[in-house]
This record gives structure tokens, sequence and C-alpha cells, in this order.
């Protein structure tokens, strides 16, 4: 494949040229840029021999990431690898552990129930999905990282976030002209930027939790800087606020569309709660309900595309692959192999009851929303917490059926969000 077909491929469609490539034998097809080999790959087993058995040869720092860094800096999400990879992830670790997991259990718990509160109030209404799921999870970014409520300031920051992910997007696709050139889209890019850094600088200030007391600590040593403690808190809260909030939009939008799969969670929360609110205590025995988050995350996976480079020469599923090689490649196709799933383009979560399906002797790694080994999401746990929560707390109390006949798409940003809208229509239970 050429250059320029690729990258004509990938502005225009960029989910349907790595659906091109799991359509090749092999699924891998390979191309250059910028004078070093790129290789797409599409099956499970060559993602998990990158990220997993081989990791200590492929690092972050690849495309993707670096255009990303002037949005995020050199924070955790984007780090290349090594030691100064190892210490941040030694210093934000604290942040998910059990006595954190709980505290955000409770916060999460509130929020939730504030917004099931609301929306059972408005039987018949049509609200927006996206921007309800992106509300409830940058309330809840704000509550557990920086222990505040939103503001206007951090209202305003979700417009900002659209503009710098969409740019970061066509930047990667077309690096020119240097973010130094004043030109309109530079302009706008840097000031949406400005306005971001300045309302986490704020939240910063307050010191309102123990993960900023931790990150400032750490400043005042010397060991870290105040922009690398901003690119630490701007990352987890983009991490966090994006994708929690989409993976939400897509799973009401599925379970509106799905009555029979939304009946069957209703019967699991009756059964299991019997009336009264969930916690996270009920998670573990509520299957069902984490079988549609799973199964929402593998048809939109939130992080639909991932690159790294290759340290030393390997060889990928009988492909060589040469020192210094990027690979790309995206959990949004590859949530559909037919090789891993029957049915692959369906939403159908008793698929992960462990007794579905074909492939199992890739299905350990087939599936993995938040990466697959070292370089794994430390946010995981909190992430399902929150999740498993919201689908819980809502479906107990309302119904949600189609607001519109319009069919939904999703939009490759830096995240896969919805194109548009996701309308759907209200009834309480």
């Amino acid at each position: 494949m050429s250059a320029a077909t690729a990258f004509g491929a990938f502005r225009r469609d960029a989910l349907g040229l790595f659906a091109e490539v799991a359509r090749a034998p092999d699924g891998v097809a390979v191309t250059g840029l910028w004078g070093r080999e790129l290789v797409f790959i599409t099956h499970p087993d060559h993602v998990a021999h990158v990220t997993r058995d081989n990791h200590r040869n492929y690092t972050k720092d690849a495309p993707v990431y670096r255009a990303a860094r002037p949005f995020l800096g050199s924070g955790l999400t984007v780090s290349p690898g090594g030691e100064d990879w190892l210490r941040r992830r030694r210093l934000v670790q604290p942040a998910f552990s059990r006595e954190s997991l709980a505290n955000a259990a409770r916060i999460a718990e509130e929020c939730v129930g504030d917004l099931a509160g609301r929306w059972a109030t408005e039987a018949g209404a049509i609200v927006d999905a996206a921007s309800e799921m992106t509300a409830l999870s940058m309330r809840l970014a704000c509550r557990t990282l920086f222990g505040a409520e939103m503001t206007a300031a951090t209202v305003a920051v979700a417009a900002d976030l659209r503009v710098v992910c969409d740019f970061v997007v066509q930047y990667l696709a077309r690096p020119f002209p240097p973010l130094f050139v004043p030109t309109r889209a530079n302009r706008r890019f840097h000031a949406a930027m400005r306005r971001v850094r300045a309302t986490i600088a704020g939240l910063v200030a307050q010191r309102n939790t123990d993960l900023i007391a931790r990150l400032v600590a750490d400043r005042e040593s010397g060991s870290s800087t105040p922009d690398q403690v901003a690119d630490e808190l701007l990352g987890m809260f983009f991490a966090g606020h994006e994708t929690l909030g989409h993976t939400l939009a897509w799973c009401w939008h599925l379970l509106a569309g799905h009555p029979e799969a939304a009946e069957t969670l209703r019967g699991e929360l009756d059964t299991v709660l019997a009336g009264r609110p969930p916690t996270t205590a009920d998670l573990p025995a509520l299957e069902f309900t984490r079988w549609i988050i799973e199964e929402t995350m593998r048809l939109y996976p939130a992080v639909w595309i991932t690159m790294r480079r290759a340290v030393a020469a390997d060889t990928i599923g009988g492909y060589p692959i040469a020192s210094g090689s990027w690979l790309a490649w995206s959990p949004y196709v590859g949530n559909r192999h037919p090789d891993v799933w029957e049915r692959p383009d369906d939403f159908w979560p008793q698929r992960h009851d462990g007794e579905h399906g074909r492939g199992a002797a890739h299905r350990r790694h087939s599936l993995a929303p938040f990466g697959l080994g070292p370089r794994s999401c430390p946010g995981s746990s909190l992430a399902m917490i929150q999740a498993g929560l919201t689908v819980a707390t809502v479906a107990q109390r309302c119904r949600v059926a189609p607001g519109s006949d319009a069919s939904a798409r999703p939009d490759p940003s830096i995240t896969l969000r919805p194109s548009g809208a996701l309308p759907v229509r209200l009834a309480v239970r």
C-alpha cells in the first residue's frame, strides 16, 4: 500500500482503512511514513505480541502520541516508556488503591443517583445520551480527581476539549504547517489549550485530593516541574472523562435499540437488588450488567487506534518487523474479528458468559478495552465501577427507547465518539 493511498484512506475513513487491512489474508498491510516502515496489524494475537508478550521491544514513541503531546504534554498517557514512565506510574498508582476506589465509588453513587432521579422526573422527554453522559463523566472526574464540583469554567472545558481533539486528529493525518505558524486552526487550538490548562491549574491550586498533594509534593521536591504536574492531571482528567462519557453514551444508545437486552438487565437488577439502590458491593453479582458494558466497549472502544515503535527487529505473524518500524492497529476492527467473535457486528451481551463464540484461545486478550501488559490503563477498576454503578442505578429507575429514527455513526477523533447526538426517550419503570 503506497503512503499516499494509506493517508488518503485514513483522512477519508480511518476505520474503513483498518477494516480493509483485516480482510487481507494475513491481516497485515505495510506502507511508508516519513522514511520509516508503517505496519498495520489487525489480529488480536499480533496485538497481544506487541503489547504483552514482547512489550519491552515496543514503545509509545509513535506518531499518534507525538501528535497528542502538544495537548497532553509529557504525562503518563503519552510517555514513550523507560524509567520516567515507571516513576510516573508509581506516583499515580495510589490514586487507584482500595481506599481511593471506595471514595470514588461513594462519589459515583451520589452523582449517578442525582442523574437517575432527574431522568425519573422527565418521563416522555427526549434527551441526548451523548451530552448527558459527557456531563456526568465530567462531574465524576472533577469530584474524583480534584475534589471540586463543576463550575462554569469546567463546563466550558468540554467544548475546548472537542476543539483540541479534532485538531490533534487532523494534525496526525497532516502535520503541517507546524504549530508555531499562526494559522487560524493553530490559533484556535492554542487558545483552547490555554483555557484548558488555566482551568486545570486553578483546580490544582486548591490541593483538594491526596493525588494532587502527592503530585505537588513531587514538584516541590524537584522531581517534576509545574508543567509535568499539569500534564499528569490533564491526561488523567481527559482519560477519565472522555472515555467513560462516550462508553456510557453508546451503552444507552444500544440498550434503547435492544429492548430484550434491557429487559434482561432489569430482571437481574430486580433479583439482585430487591428494590434497594446499587452499591459497589453489588457489582460482582450484577453479571449481565457487566456483560452489557463489555459488549459496548467491544463494539465502540473509546481508544480506537493505538501505535508502537519497534526498538529492535522482530517477527509478527511471519512478517519481519524492522527496527524503528511503527505499528498501528484499531481495537474497533480487532474487536469485530471473525476469527474470534461469532456474529461480530451484533450487540449480544451473552457472548461474554464464556460459553458462546469462537476462538477461545484468543479470547483472553481479544477484548482489552484498557490495554494489555504493563502499559494497560491504571484506572480500569475505577472506570468499571463508575460504569457499572451508572448502568445499574439508571436502569433500575428508568427505561430508554430510541428518540430518533436516524442511525448513529462513530466519529474517530482522539477517542471514538458519536458523530452527533444520541437521542433516547425516557420512561419511568
